[in-house]
């Protein structure tokens, strides 16, 4: 599957046993180039289990004997995680996996692949640059640590936040994409395939989201995950017509505070550069943890 990789490497489809292996090379790396791992088994299974991958065909694992040291996988909407174990940094594994990228997308007749990395990760970065990769924006990673104060906000009259209840789907599914879509250039995923991805993954406790409402309608949103003594915010959106009235501030400082009483010390979420929010929640006392550097690379049709 991969062309020019090290004596003693062996490559082959990843499948769903190899999640826990999946975890903890992502989470090698994270530890290498951020000093903290943020990812775990639930968001691998998660990414492995969504609408428009397929193991057999979109994957590719590295292993030495029975050892998973690198992988790549693609969905269908131009999205790669590709990684190597730091201790096989060097040896031509990276190049390897880019070749197989490059040749995955076309197969699939994607326009463009995009990958992000660490901001730490010059070797990476200077890999992807010479394989005709463009840098486009800047993520990051924000935390509101143990103990911090979580700041609250006087909501307009006629709004109230409560939990998520299943009638309210659809309507947080069209508030989230909407909010997106104005900053995402690939179209927000369609309702069966948010609601596999988000609210039925793995693991996942739909009640410790938090529904902003107004004139029975849902304004706004935080989708809620737990993740290793984390309150984990992965989707925060509020409705155009109602933003610059503390909604969002208010629904994550409930869900914050939710999470604590469910014992999460910290409160944690991650911004692309193109929602304009990172002041939003630098300005509730969250800080910046990790940062990281999305990739492109357009392909001819």
């Amino acid at each position: 599957m991969l062309r020019h990789l090290p004596t003693g490497l062996d490559t082959r489809p990843l499948t769903m046993a190899d999640v826990p292996a999946g975890a903890r090379l992502v989470g090698a790396c994270e530890q290498h180039f951020v000093g903290e791992i943020f990812i775990d088994e639930g968001d691998v299974t998660a990414m492995w289990t969504a609408p428009g991958v397929d193991l057999s065909t979109d994957s590719v694992g590295v292993f030495e004997g029975d050892a998973l040291v690198a992988g790549a996988i693609m969905d269908d909407r131009r999205f790669v995680v590709a990684e190597v174990l730091p201790s096989h940094f060097g040896r031509g594994i990276g190049t390897a996996l880019i070749e197989w990228i490059d040749a995955h997308a076309r197969d699939k007749g994607l326009p463009i692949a995009e990958q992000e990395i660490a901001s730490t990760d010059t070797v990476g970065a200077a890999l992807l640059e010479v394989s005709g990769y463009t840098r486009t924006h800047d993520d990051c990673v924000l935390r509101l640590d143990e103990g911090a104060e979580i700041r609250r906000h006087q909501l307009p009259a006629d709004v109230t936040i409560g939990g998520f209840e299943e009638a309210d789907a659809p309507e947080v599914h069209r508030v989230i994409s909407e909010a997106f879509a104005e900053w995402q250039v690939v179209p927000p995923r369609g309702y069966d395939d948010w609601r596999a991805v988000v609210i039925d993954r793995a693991g996942a406790n739909p009640s410790h989201s938090r529904v902003a409402r107004a004139g029975g309608e849902v304004v706004g949103a935080a989708i809620v995950l737990d993740s290793a003594g984390a309150t984990w915010v992965p989707q925060l959106a509020v409705r155009a017509d109602r933003r610059r009235q503390g909604i969002a501030q208010e629904l994550l400082a409930e869900a914050f505070e939710a999470g604590r009483q469910r014992g999460n010390a910290t409160g944690e979420l991650a911004t692309s550069a193109l929602t304009g929010a990172l002041a939003l929640y630098q300005g509730l006392g969250m800080r910046i943890v990790a940062e990281f550097h999305t990739w492109e690379k357009a392909y001819q049709p």
